[in-house]
């Protein structure tokens, strides 16, 4: 079966770029800012100089011996959705964006618990958004709980998977009680998936590395997600950054195995670059894209599940530059083969949260699915004698074949906002009109996968602890 496919990388390539990170984590090493978390890596024989962790190539060796190479994810209700590892393409919305853009507006405003319920609903309704994210951060709830409260809206109303993160180390355990009172199971078959992100160069912070290692102890999937900045806390050639990059996460995956030999670990990343004229961070700058192709060659190498953060825009509205970036790296997210993919509907440097730029990114992931799904060369699909039949008895014409009737369908993807209407029977309205219309329409009558009132019941005992350790009422959406 042709498929289109994406890399940069030859296997002698990524062998030598491993080794340079390895010899990086030995010869300069990790800055732990938790010494509980340094001390677990120096028991193990690891070496502490200069107030740095020297991590020995043994450790990183058999860490990647014992890192499982595929992870099965499942949905709320305990159905496989995916196999992580072999190019899952699961879109998801991205993580913490602490604004959002309303239709027609230039300027975001803060976010609500109802924004984001209503992202929720829009996600679960969207065919080619393939899992949920924690992906606004309210703006009307105590500080004390804007991680863990993000949980609540997606397990009471979707069924789909979970990318997600916690801010702090104590609201983990709460995020994951909260796992566990809607599936006792949760574990044994996960369908949350939790970020982890090293602080570029080669550091990691109480609250990360913290993470890893509770994860790590309760056999949660970490996804270790490098953010080098190219130009500012990475390298300024992408080559040398490509290197950072590896090194990080190679150190999440040694202190998750060091924790818990087999905890499934998720090879990630978030590369910029920090642009050299204003000093923003660049996500869909091509020096970007490149360091994202590259590290997923290396996890290949590795034979590790992968994720990165494409399909996003830099852009601040939902314009040309919004849609060329987000199908773009789109694009290339599903020839490079990722499992979990981050960003539809985003925007400004990860920032902010579009509900139109969503529907609009839902139709671009189902086209560069499409793409890279490839095509089949059995001989029904060769057709040869369906040509001969249709040019020698029936006039060229292939429209009333049953070999179209029966292919047309499984062989043509259709997007349902994008505008493919004769002049005569279009409606006026452009594309990010005609996203609104949707949004509003699954709003009002999209599905709500709501949980039993047991489970539900159980699920708001978790939500109402939290609130009460913060001193707060709960809001319920």
């Amino acid at each position: 079966m042709p498929k289109p496919t994406l890399t940069i990388l030859s296997r002698s390539e990524a062998s030598e770029i491993h080794d340079k990170a390895v010899k990086l984590l030995s010869g300069v090493g990790v800055r732990f800012e938790d010494p509980e978390v340094a001390r677990i890596l120096l028991e193990a024989g690891s070496i502490e100089k200069g107030g740095r962790v020297l991590i020995p190539e043994e450790l990183i060796s058999e860490a990647l011996k014992n890192v499982p190479k595929r992870l099965d994810l499942y949905d709320r209700d305990g159905r496989k959705v995916a196999t992580l590892g072999e190019g899952a393409l699961l879109f998801n919305p991205g993580s913490a964006a602490i604004k959002i853009l309303d239709y027609g507006s230039k300027e975001p405003r803060n976010p609500t618990m109802e924004d984001l319920k209503n992202l929720v609903l829009l996600v679960e309704n969207l065919d080619h958004i393939d899992a949920q994210s924690t992906a606004l951060v309210p703006s009307d709830v105590p500080i004390e709980v804007k991680d863990a409260v993000r949980l609540y809206p997606i397990l009471k109303y979707s069924r789909k998977p979970i990318v997600t993160g916690a801010f702090t180390v104590e609201n983990l355990h709460i995020m994951l009680e909260m796992l566990k009172a809607v599936r006792e199971d949760a574990w044994k078959r996960p369908f949350a998936i939790f970020d982890a992100c090293p602080s570029p160069p080669l550091s990691w912070s109480r609250v990360t590395s913290r993470n890893v290692v509770d994860l790590a102890k309760a056999g949660v999937p970490s996804e270790i997600v490098s953010m080098p900045g190219l130009g500012g806390t990475a390298p300024a050639t992408v080559a040398g950054a490509v290197v950072q990059h590896h090194a990080e996460v190679l150190s999440g995956v040694v202190l998750a195995q060091l924790v818990s030999k087999g905890a499934p670990v998720i090879y990630g990343g978030s590369p910029t670059l920090m642009h050299p004229r204003y000093g923003t961070v660049a996500i869909v700058a091509p020096e970007s894209m490149l360091i994202s192709i590259a590290y997923r060659d290396l996890a290949k190498y590795l034979d590790l599940p992968t994720h990165t953060y494409m399909g996003l825009s830099d852009a601040k509205l939902v314009d040309y530059q919004a849609g060329a970036e987000g199908a773009y790296s789109s694009l290339t997210a599903a020839l490079s083969g990722f499992d979990v993919i981050s960003g539809p509907g985003m925007l400004e440097f990860e920032s902010v949260q579009s509900f139109e730029k969503l529907v609009l990114d839902n139709e671009v992931c189902g086209l560069v699915k499409r793409f890279a799904r490839g095509f089949n060369l059995s001989v029904e699909e060769l057709a040869i004698d369906v040509i001969e039949d249709v040019v020698l008895r029936k006039g060229g014409n292939f429209l009333l074949h049953p070999h179209t009737r029966r292919y047309v369908r499984k062989e043509v993807h259709i997007p349902n906002v994008w505008d493919a209407t004769p002049r005569s029977r279009w409606g006026g309205r452009n594309a990010y009109e005609e996203a609104h219309e949707a949004v509003l329409k699954i709003l009002k009558e999209g599905r709500r996968s709501e949980l039993s009132d047991d489970v539900l019941k159980e699920l708001n005992a978790v939500y109402e602890r939290l609130w009460r350790k913060a001193g707060s009422t709960p809001i319920y959406v």
